[in-house]
């Protein structure tokens, strides 16, 4: 019997959580945009949720809107919405009543009121008889305010029972919300500056040439930590259907063979699927403390792999130049310290699409390491070198602005910094410094 090709088709497994709620609209993407810019904004707390609540409104129904905030040990009310003076303390004093409250803070997760007990259980509950009774209020739903492992405070809305339960995407709405409010409670307390010196872009770990206007003090830090609350909902999105995509790709390309069009597009279709995987890792990297896995590393050595890896996609005109000095082994993260020099000298070879020299530089004074990259390249001007670092910034048609901003927050997160000088039509220098651990 002649042996036949056959294409396995593969049915993507269908999430019914996901056909309640998932799936936001430009119109809700577009509020929560508005809510975000909001929350960075120098707006007090109280007025911040009440401006919060307007957009909200526009994308959910809901009449209460609550923020508790941990202080000590105690969640205590600090802003509400739809309520009176009265109430408010109503609400405040009997918060250790707040059935709702009191299950967000033992797990540190969000939970529809009815999800902890039933309606009629409800109804029968101090809070609700003493509380949301009396405001009309039946359904309610909370999200914590997590920062990694610590929860910083609880959001709660609530709504009447004409309204109908709070659905999959309320709590999805919801939980992005929080998300995005962590940073703002955070910089409350801890503020850091971001700042630029003429002809080098600096990240905020740099040593300070010029004192910034003290209204821009910590606004690239609150946009880092808002992207990252924002990506980890993203990343969260992306990477399921993404694994189901590469398992049907792959597949269907085990199995077709024929034709030089169709394979032309199966590479580009690999090309892309690949893309998409390293937004992915990015935002991944924006959206979580970075935990570091440290060994022993010799930096030349690691810079040799890296160039190695990257051989296939060199012009032939571009020439490589190793001014290595003998360095100390360093303790970093192997992986994480790859991706940031890949992502730098896959860079300068884009800058360079005629060829050109990318030099790379090793030394060490003073108890640091240092690592420049200097290409020959296109350069970038003045106006995109001086927001380098930012996310979403790049000169690339097709890039999507969030390399360096990893490469930023990994060599931060082993006490480096990163600088870059650049004049277009002039080349790149990139300098990396981390400290030597002894």
């Amino acid at each position: 019997m002649p042996y036949i090709n056959k294409v396995r088709v593969i049915k993507l497994p269908v999430s019914r959580e996901k056909e309640k709620g998932a799936g936001l609209s430009p119109h809700e993407l577009s509020v929560l945009l508005e809510i975000s810019r909001v929350i960075t904004s120098s707006l007090p707390l109280n007025n911040m949720f009440e401006v919060i609540h307007v957009y909200l409104s526009q994308i959910m129904d809901y009449k209460l809107g609550c923020l508790y905030l941990k202080e000590k040990s105690r969640f205590n009310l600090k802003a509400a919405v739809g309520v009176d003076e009265e109430i408010f303390t109503s609400l405040s004093n009997r918060a250790g009543t707040n059935f709702l409250l009191k299950k967000i803070k033992a797990t540190g997760r969000p939970w529809r009121s009815t999800q902890i007990l039933g309606a009629d259980q409800i109804k029968k509950h101090p809070f609700y008889v003493q509380v949301l009774a009396p405001l009309g209020i039946m359904y309610t739903a909370g999200a914590p305010l997590r920062d990694g492992h610590r929860i910083l405070g609880s959001v709660h809305l609530g709504r009447a029972a004409e309204a109908g339960d709070f659905n999959e995407k309320d709590m999805q709405i919801l939980e992005m919300v929080t998300n995005l409010l962590v940073p703002a409670i955070r910089n409350i307390k801890i503020k850091q500056i971001s700042w630029q010196m003429d002809g080098v872009a600096v990240s905020p770990n740099g040593q300070k040439a010029t004192e910034p206007d003290s209204n821009d003090n910590g606004d690239e830090d609150r946009h880092l930590q808002l992207l990252g609350s924002v990506s980890s909902v993203m990343a969260r999105e992306l990477r399921n259907p993404i694994s189901s995509l590469k398992m049907s790709f792959y597949s269907l390309a085990r199995n077709f063979t024929s034709g030089v069009m169709a394979q032309q597009d199966l590479e580009h279709m690999d090309r892309s699927i690949k893309k998409m995987e390293k937004t992915i890792s990015f935002l991944l990297n924006l959206s979580r403390d970075l935990n570091l896995n440290q060994e022993w590393v010799d930096v030349n050595e690691l810079l040799d792999e890296v160039v190695q890896t990257l051989r296939p996609i060199m012009d032939p005109d571009v020439v490589i130049v190793k001014d290595y000095s003998p360095l100390p082994k360093m303790l970093l993260d192997r992986e994480k310290m790859h991706t940031v020099f890949g992502n730098i000298i896959e860079n300068a070879l884009d800058a360079m699409p005629g060829g050109g020299r990318l030099r790379i530089i090793t030394t060490e004074n003073q108890g640091r390491v240092y690592v420049i990259l200097e290409d020959t390249g296109l350069g970038v001007n003045q106006q995109v070198r001086d927001r380098i670092f930012e996310p979403f910034v790049t000169t690339k048609p097709d890039g999507v602005g969030l390399g360096l901003t990893v490469c930023k927050k990994i060599i931060g997160s082993h006490g480096g910094r990163i600088k870059l000088r650049s004049n277009a039509g002039k080349g790149t220098a990139v300098c990396i410094d981390i400290p030597v651990v002894t």
